[in-house]
C-alpha cells in the first residue's frame, strides 16, 4: 500500500492590519431590524469575529456592546465584512470591522491587546 503524498495548505494572504489576541468576550449586536447575541474568543484593534446565529448580512452596520470579564460593556459600531458558514451553508458567525469605538472601548482594546506574553493567534483559513 502506497502512502499518499501530503498536500500543502493553500497560502492565504493576511489582510489584518493588527494581530488578534485570545480574549473571551460576550457581544450583543443590533442592526436597524434585528438584535443578535454572540461571543468571541479573540479580537483585534480592527475588529472581531462573532459566533452567532442568525447573523447580520455582509455590509450591514451593527451597534455592538462588548463585555470582557467583569469590565462594564463598551460600545462600538461595526460593519459586517464576511460570514462563516457551516456545511449546509448556514451562517454561524461573522467578521465585523470596527467603524467607530467609544474612547473607553479603544482604551480597553489597547490595554487588552498590549498585555505582555500573549502571542497573536494564527489566521483562520
Amino acid at each position: 500500500m502506497t502512502t499518499p503524498e501530503p498536500v500543502p495548505s493553500p497560502v492565504v494572504e493576511e489582510r489584518r492590519k493588527s494581530p488578534r489576541r485570545a480574549v473571551e468576550a460576550h457581544i450583543t449586536a443590533s442592526s436597524q431590524t434585528n438584535f443578535f447575541c454572540g461571543f468571541t474568543e479573540d479580537l483585534s484593534e480592527g475588529g472581531v469575529f462573532i459566533a452567532m446565529t442568525p447573523c447580520p448580512g455582509v455590509g450591514e452596520l451593527v451597534h455592538l456592546s462588548v463585555r470582557v470579564g467583569s469590565e462594564p460593556p463598551v460600545a462600538a459600531i461595526g460593519e459586517v465584512r464576511w460570514q462563516r458558514c457551516d456545511d449546509r451553508g448556514e451562517a454561524i458567525g461573522c467578521g465585523v470591522q470596527f467603524v467607530m469605538l467609544e474612547p473607553r472601548a479603544a482604551e480597553l482594546l489597547q490595554g487588552l491587546l498590549g498585555m505582555a506574553g500573549q502571542a497573536p493567534l494564527l489566521v483562520d483559513t
